[in-house]
């Protein structure tokens, strides 16, 4: 199972903040979002998925996700003017 150390990495290794578009970590019920710190402030980012359940199943599924860790990351994302992020 994916962590936060493990997301954070891969993110500050692709320089993320400029480099992805879009992220998908569907299914991560460990994650808390702290690990999403390298996108803080992206100009590039479109799409992020923090889906819990894939779709057609169920979801009934315990959550590790912190609203305020995430949505401290999308705030500094959404309130910069130019930004690309058009679905969460």
């Amino acid at each position: 199972k994916l962590t936060d150390d493990d997301i954070g990495s891969v993110l500050t290794c692709l320089n993320a903040v400029t480099k992805v578009k879009n992220l998908k970590v569907t299914g991560c019920t460990n994650i808390s979002g702290r690990g999403l710190e390298p996108l803080r402030g992206s100009m590039v980012l479109e799409q992020i998925d923090l889906s819990l359940v894939k779709q057609h199943t169920n979801p009934n599924i315990r959550s590790a996700i912190s609203e305020e860790a995430v949505l401290l990351i999308l705030h500094s994302i959404i309130c910069k003017q130019g930004n690309r992020l058009r679905q969460v």
